[in-house]
């Protein structure tokens, strides 16, 4: 959480969608008595974009009370807009204070790829831990219920222009969805503390989507799938070739990826994920550049969870 590595290209690495620094304290009395780190984002709404953020590693001291509140403050006066998705127990007592509403959830999917080994190097094992590898065995089993579609996969280096028809576009899904550039894709690929890979999903050799796999230990996260379509069975063949592309790295156990909207969550379903977990999702909005919108669609990018991990198998 604190390397060097780590803090330079959170906090001070070139992003496309913020100037200067993101990471920002507040001092009293010289001390530092609240910090965060600014994970910037842009919604497409479908009749304009919205700037927004979500902050990470929030930490404010006890002694100082509000330091936390002032520092949310201050971050949200530079965004307009603010996002939080789970978050502690503190946190989340802390931000309908700000005027933070709870607006819909983010899942995290899973496919379990190799139970045994799994089971094997679990951090920690209880009374359910056979019946968790029974359940994978079961979800192995099952068969991915997904149509024949023609994409096909190839790996990048780096993001560039050509691929940008192949970006997210709120006009295909009807979604709020997340914007991504090459640029900023491109930040993502050169997080320091483990390789994250990029593949273009090509139909007939024209880009139609992309995914990104992010490897912490022996698990592997599709930090980011988009594919341009609005069916299902698109989606689902996406990320069924995303799973295959994890899948060949033998050190991978389990694949794991979020979703916030019906589209992507029903297309896991197809694809032969578990749901394992959901987290809220605080919109602050105070100006109501989202309105009422609750169907933002939201990956691993949009804070942490991509790389994050208190133990990594």
């Amino acid at each position: 959480m604190f390397q060097p590595d780590l803090l330079r290209w959170k906090c001070l690495a070139a992003h496309p969608f913020w100037e200067g620094s993101r990471g920002y304290t507040l001092r009293y009395k010289g001390q530092i008595a609240s910090f965060g780190c600014v994970v910037p984002c842009r919604f497409l709404t479908g009749s304009g974009t919205v700037a927004s953020c979500d902050v990470i590693d929030w930490a404010a001291s006890k002694t100082v009370p509000g330091a936390g509140i002032m520092l949310y403050r201050h971050i949200h006066g530079l965004a307009g807009t603010m996002i939080n998705i789970g978050g502690t127990p503190d946190a989340r007592n802390v931000l309908p204070k700000i005027g933070f509403q709870e607006r819909l959830e983010r899942h995290t999917y899973a496919r379990v790829l190799r139970p045994w080994r799994q089971f094997q190097t679990a951090p920690q094992k209880d009374w359910k831990s056979p019946l968790r590898l029974a359940r994978d065995y079961t979800d192995l089993g099952r068969k991915a219920r997904i149509a024949g579609d023609t994409l096909s996969v190839r790996r990048v280096k780096q993001f560039t222009k050509v691929q940008e028809e192949a970006l997210p576009d709120a006009s295909i899904t009807g979604q709020v969805v997340c914007a991504s550039t090459a640029e900023s894709l491109n930040y993502f690929l050169s997080y320091p503390a483990s390789a994250v890979e990029a593949y273009v999903l090509d139909r007939e050799q024209r880009p139609e989507g992309y995914f990104l796999l992010s490897r912490v230990g022996t698990q592997c996260r599709i930090a980011a799938l988009w594919i341009r379509s609005a069916d299902q069975n698109a989606w689902a063949a996406a990320y069924a070739a995303a799973t295959a592309t994890a899948q060949n790295d033998s050190n991978t156990t389990e694949i794991t990826t979020a979703a916030s909207g019906a589209l992507q969550t029903d297309a896991l379903n197809l694809a032969g994920y578990r749901h394992a977990q959901s987290e809220p999702v605080f919109v602050l909005d105070p100006e109501r550049k989202l309105g009422d919108r609750n169907d933002l669609a939201l990956s691993f990018l949009e804070n942490d969870s991509f790389y994050w991990s208190a133990h990594a198998r």
